[in-house]
């Protein structure tokens, strides 16, 4: 009884091999009749495994190699980022440098030419720290300026560093006069980031919009270097004086080159 059993299942097995070779004519061998039709499925079949999980592996190598190009990629693309952030930079230094360099030609003044390394603007007691110092030449007192107009004065001296006093700070006191109507003041920081303009005559018919320069009195800064706009005009009803308000048009906050004036 086992043994007819065994030979049943072998048959059917047979009988089911050979018609999957007779149903699926894609089924091709190297065996020819009989023998084909049952050995070839296993051929078959054993060649479209080994044929999927040879796919699986060289889809998992290419991904792998994907990764990795990625990788390379990514890293490149963010070198060529830095590159251009830096030579962005420096065409923007050099722009800002051009500008001083021309102002300096136009003035016909001595200068230094230095880059700003500090800066404290937000405080009582307002200054820049620059990279210039004694051993380059710069002086207390000395002023300083940028293609958009006064900066302040030199503090301290150091070998390789100075400190520059800015006009922001309430104890700076520059002698200044109207362009239009010549007449003259003092300007001081008013401790809120813009100028205050004391002494200045209440006749005279200044306006909001007026340019106030250097006047060349007191002997510290040279005449003529753009101080600030007039932004705002009290009308003072008893006194000899009137109380204005400068904006600089200096960005103090993103200040980054300047020149010292030597003497």
């Amino acid at each position: 009884m086992k043994t007819w059993k065994k030979t049943a299942i072998i048959f059917v097995f047979l009988l089911v091999i050979i018609i999957l070779q007779a149903r699926n004519p894609n089924i091709k061998g190297p065996f020819q009749g009989i023998l084909g039709n049952i050995v070839n499925p296993f051929v078959y079949y054993t060649d479209k495994t080994i044929g999927f999980f040879g796919g699986v592996w060289n889809g998992y190598i290419n991904l792998v190699n994907v990764h990795e190009e990625n990788d390379e990629l990514r890293l490149e693309n963010g070198k060529l980022k830095l590159d251009n952030s830096l030579l962005t930079e420096k065409v923007s230094e050099y722009e800002r440098l051009k500008k001083l360099l021309r102002f300096r030609e136009f003035s016909k003044l001595d200068s230094i030419a230095c880059n700003v390394i500090g800066r404290n603007i937000t405080g009582y007691l307002k200054y820049v720290i620059i990279d210039r110092g004694a051993e380059d030449g710069v002086k207390r007192k000395d002023p300083v300026i940028s293609y958009s107009g006064l900066v302040g004065m030199v503090s301290e001296v150091y070998a390789d560093t100075a400190k520059i006093e800015v006009v922001l700070n309430p104890g700076s006191n520059v002698s200044v006069m109207n362009s239009r109507t010549r007449t003259v003041g003092i300007v001081r920081g008013d401790g809120r980031g813009k100028m205050a303009v004391d002494f200045y005559d209440r006749l005279d018919d200044v306006t909001e919009g007026d340019i106030l320069i250097t006047s060349g009195l007191g002997g510290v800064y040279p005449k003529g270097i753009i101080v600030g706009q007039v932004d705002n005009v009290e009308a003072a009803e008893t006194g000899l004086f009137k109380n204005l308000t400068l904006t600089s048009n200096v960005d103090f906050y993103k200040l980054e080159n300047v020149l010292v004036m030597g003497k």
